[in-house]
């Protein structure tokens, strides 16, 4: 028997470990699917940004305990007949080394709807996009704890990605916050 070329190359006592494959992104919600998706009942929902004042970017960096570098984060506007139902962010989150898109919904009383994953770009931890993983988002607010290990529980193997996902939910809450304190003030 021949030895294989990267026996060969490695030589004794070399080990070689390949990296993990990449695979392309995998799509799981389309922005155009993410209001009925999140919000059943919806009738339509119209993409808007929300840009942050230097105070209100202040603010989500004091909830979210580290530096924001955008001011602006696209949403989707939710409504059923001629009631908001509520939002959806649109959010890039660093996984491992690669951004994971977020749509987090949240009603219009601040009550986390849920979180989906819709785009995946990392190698593995994919489970994330799990509904029983999702589950444990419900019905969550600003005011209530999110901590992966101790209010969030982290997915076996994909530790990096449930951080993600538990992060991405804070700040959709902290944002759609902002979002309602600004509408309350200009009424």
């Amino acid at each position: 028997m021949r030895p294989s070329l990267a026996a060969l190359l490695a030589g004794p006592g070399i080990v070689l470990i390949a990296p993990a494959p990449v695979r392309g992104a995998q799509v799981y919600l389309h922005e155009s699917e993410a209001a009925r998706a999140m919000f059943p009942q919806a009738a339509t929902s119209l993409r808007k940004e929300l840009v942050l004042t230097d105070a209100e970017r202040t603010i989500l960096e004091k909830a979210l305990g580290r530096h924001v570098d955008s001011h602006s984060y696209a949403y989707l506007e939710v409504k059923a007949q001629d009631a908001t139902l509520g939002v959806v962010f649109i959010l890039d989150i660093i996984g491992q080394s690669q951004p994971i898109t977020f749509a987090v919904a949240v009603s219009t009383d601040g009550v986390l709807q849920d979180v989906q994953v819709m785009v995946y770009r990392e190698p593995r931890g994919e489970e994330i996009q799990d509904k029983r993983f999702r589950r444990q988002f419900t019905g969550k607010r600003t005011k209530d704890p999110l901590a992966l290990g101790k209010d969030i529980d982290a997915i076996s193997g994909a530790t990096i990605s449930s951080r993600a996902a538990t992060f991405a939910a804070r700040k959709g809450l902290v944002l759609a916050e902002l979002l309602r304190a600004r509408m309350a003030a200009a009424q």
